[in-house]
């Protein structure tokens, strides 16, 4: 079986139990049912991104991994800096200021921290590794050049 297939499946799922839970008010057969939409949505999701990769030939071990990880944390850091720092005011008064910002302040302030770490964050992380091993690569280079100069003379 393949790996990606599963994992896949099994974050489908996982998130529609969860769901089912929090959205079930107490039904027990409302995690059933959304983990087993959320099955079809991991098995759909998983198709299409398989025929996605060899119709633009995308090698999935070339993924950049740590952009992924790097929007991860700046989707965490976002939010919590979104609530602290009063960005919902800002983010209410752009979207739609009819709204109260004592009730939406925070939930907007988080959606839009959320979105703008994770963009921030997953641009720096994929910067910063090219930096990284272009820093390496250009050491190692000099230290082979250095090595040969002494073995030709």
């Amino acid at each position: 079986m393949n790996v990606q297939f599963l994992t896949w499946l099994t974050f489908g799922t996982v998130l529609g139990v969860l769901l089912g839970f929090q959205f079930g008010k107490g039904d027990p057969q409302a995690p059933l049912i959304v983990s087993a939409v959320g099955a079809l949505f991991g098995l759909v999701g998983f198709y299409i991104v398989s025929a996605v990769h060899r119709a633009w030939k995308i090698d999935p071990s070339k993924t950049d991994n740590l952009a992924i990880i790097g929007a991860l944390l700046g989707a965490i850091c976002g939010g919590v800096i979104g609530v602290l720092s009063g960005f919902g005011r800002l983010m209410i008064s752009i979207l739609n200021p009819d709204l109260l910002e004592r009730d939406f302040g925070a939930s907007f302030g988080a959606y839009g921290g959320i979105f703008l770490g994770a963009c921030f964050g997953a641009c720096l992380a994929s910067s910063l590794t090219p930096l990284l091993r272009h820093r390496r690569r250009r050491h190692t280079e000099t230290a082979e050049n250095k090595y040969s100069e002494k073995k030709n003379t």
